[in-house]
């Protein structure tokens, strides 16, 4: 008979057993993943906000088991995939390529992997959840807006809670 101690251990360890045995490996989930058009009847994943009734940029989850969440800001995106039970289900995360649309009214066809963006961080221009993070694909686009709006320009493996939270320096 199991002690409590193993019953435990093994009901830690579901959901991970699970996210493996359907999430398959990254190639495979990652084939049909792909932005998807936001309209009236989608909700932030985190917040349960109407996204597309905001200006912007919107994030956008693809879980390893091909699910997408689609959340109405940057900051919502990165709160939620920070959080140490989402780590393990995420297969990629897609931001608008502000290189490329507009704040105001930011095109669902224009989207970008969220690790290949740099971001304006602490700028004047809101969205969603306030001054969200602004990405850009291309750095010199990032430092105009900066310029423009102020803020400080960041690569993806220098964002954390602090810079969200709008302490940088």
């Amino acid at each position: 008979m199991p002690t409590r101690r193993q019953v435990l251990a093994l009901l830690a360890a579901l959901p991970t057993l699970t996210l493996v045995a359907c999430g398959g490996d990254r190639e495979s989930a990652a084939t049909g993943c792909s932005p998807i058009l936001l309209t009236d009847e989608h909700e932030c994943a985190l917040c349960g906000m109407t996204i597309v009734r905001f200006p912007g940029p919107k994030g956008q989850a693809c879980l390893r088991d091909r699910r997408l969440l689609p959340f109405c800001s940057v900051q919502d995106m990165l709160a939620w995939s920070w959080q140490p039970e989402s780590v393990p289900a995420i297969d990629r995360l897609f931001v608008h390529d502000l290189s490329r649309t507009d704040w105001d009214e930011p095109s669902d066809d224009i989207y970008m992997e969220a690790r290949d963006a740099v971001y304006v961080m602490g700028h004047d221009r809101q969205g969603a959840m306030g001054h969200s993070p602004a990405p850009f694909s291309q750095r010199a686009d990032a430092e105009a807006f900066a310029q423009r709006h102020g803020g400080q320009v960041l690569e993806f493996d220098q964002l954390n809670w602090d810079n969200l939270r709008g302490n940088l320096g």
